[in-house]
């Protein structure tokens, strides 16, 4: 394994902006998931002092493609796909829509009169909300749990282990 100091850690990410295929270890991911929080904290202080979130906003959307590419690589190391990490989008995204479907029935039913097909509306919307929501955490969670675990000990379909000694180590720095 290669040695790194945390500031390391925290910026290999961004040497590696783009790049979704080869696997990170723990470390990599958490240190860089702690640079992202203490980037914001003086990016929402000035966004605060001059009176807008443009600051927040270009550190976010500079920030956004390096934490998928190490979110995925992340899972690549557990010898699961990267695209595990749309898994809580894929049910929070169609929970919202019928939702709002079961909503607008619902008002259109009460627009026509029917009591009924209003309450039914907005029950309907309230299950699937709640619903949609405990599958959207459960699979947040599980996420957590596999970016907290060790990787696969030895090479594995998405490339060798990062933490396995190498004779030609690639270094980012």
């Amino acid at each position: 394994m290669t040695e790194r100091k945390a500031t390391e850690w925290m910026l290999l990410p961004l040497k590696r902006y783009a790049e979704f295929s080869g696997r990170s270890p723990r470390a990599e991911y958490w240190w860089f998931f702690l640079f992202s929080i203490l980037a914001s904290i003086p990016a929402g202080i000035i966004d605060a002092i001059i009176g807008t979130q443009i600051i927040g906003g270009l550190l976010s959307l500079g920030l956004i493609i390096p934490s998928l590419a190490v979110g995925a690589r992340r899972l690549h190391d557990l010898d699961r796909t990267g695209w595990w990490m749309l898994a809580p989008l894929a049910v929070i995204l169609p929970t919202i829509a019928g939702a709002g479907l079961f909503g607008g029935l619902g008002a259109i039913g009460g627009l026509l009169g029917s009591s009924g097909a209003a309450g039914a509306g907005v029950g309907g919307a309230v299950v699937i909300l709640g619903l949609g929501g405990v599958i959207g955490i459960g699979l947040s969670l599980m996420l957590l749990v596999w970016y907290c675990t060790r990787g696969t000990s030895g090479p594995n379909k998405y490339g060798p282990d990062p933490l396995a000694p190498a004779e030609n180590p690639t270094l980012y720095y």
